[in-house]
């Protein structure tokens, strides 16, 4: 059965719906650049490749990805596109508010450039309250952070020894492997490029976060080692990720079905 809605009619919408489909997975990307090697649309390609995933395993339907995001830090580079963190809320949430009045009761918002989650983060608090319905948000690559090291191509090598932001670097392996998934012909690992996380780890910790521009963190506009990416370890690693997400999800569905005791 289909499932991405712009591939599909509303007579195949009100279908799915009728056949008891209640969810729809929202994917939300950003245009900003990865450094030499990284394009434009890596945190699009990998939150639509992730958000595929999860709305297979949740059987839910896929909607359109919304590419642009909060990339003002990026703004040095020819070709990133910013909108701004109001432009951002009012959007997503006129896109939620279109899926809520069709009757849609849940919404899994998968998103793939971190300054997105906070005024998305603002809109489904807002939604939540004035409407009930349950909506929720996933950095994606944040649901492989108590597993990476355990994952194909980390455990047992010399990666096992990374810190996490170097792994989960701008334009690092696990964005650039993801982004090969959509399509390992568009990212040119021959510009590939290495500089360290530690300028990133000194701004932004669980202590306390500077929203820096990527110019004051690296100088070649990625951070992180990228060489060794490839088409395979991004399938496996968003399969992993899309695994636990679709999971939690389905936890908080299951707890919300009953009022605490």
């Amino acid at each position: 059965m289909k499932y991405k809605i712009d591939e599909m009619t509303y007579v195949e919408v009100k279908e799915a719906m009728a056949k008891g489909i209640d969810t729809v997975v929202l994917p939300v990307g950003a245009i900003e650049q990865h450094g030499p090697h990284g394009v434009f649309g890596v945190d699009s390609f990998c939150a639509l490749e992730a958000g595929d995933r999860v709305a297979k395993k949740l059987g839910a339907l896929l909607a359109p990805l919304m590419p642009y995001g909060c990339s003002g830090g990026h703004m040095a580079f020819p070709g990133t596109i910013t909108v701004s963190g109001e432009a951002l809320e009012k959007f997503t949430k006129d896109v939620c508010k279109s899926l809520i009045h069709h009757g849609f009761k849940k919404i899994v918002i998968v998103n793939g450039n971190e300054p997105n989650y906070y005024p998305i983060m603002t809109v489904i608090r807002e939604l939540r309250d004035e409407t009930g319905t349950a909506i929720v948000l996933s950095n994606w690559y944040a649901a492989l952070q108590e597993v990476w090291k355990e994952l194909p191509g980390i455990k047992g090598t010399e990666k096992e020894k990374w810190p996490w932001p170097y792994f989960m670097a701008h334009g690092g392996l696990l964005e650039i492997a993801a982004t090969m998934a959509h399509d390992d012909k568009i990212v040119r690992l021959d510009l590939a490029v290495t500089y360290p996380s530690d300028r990133r780890e000194a701004v932004a910790s669980p202590v306390v976060t500077l929203p820096a521009k990527i110019t004051e963190t690296t100088k070649l506009g990625s951070y992180g080692d990228p060489r060794s990416a490839s088409k395979e370890l991004g399938e496996k690693w968003l399969d992993v990720a899309a695994d636990r997400i679709a999971s939690r999800v389905k936890q908080i569905w299951k707890t919300l079905e009953t009022p605490p005791q």
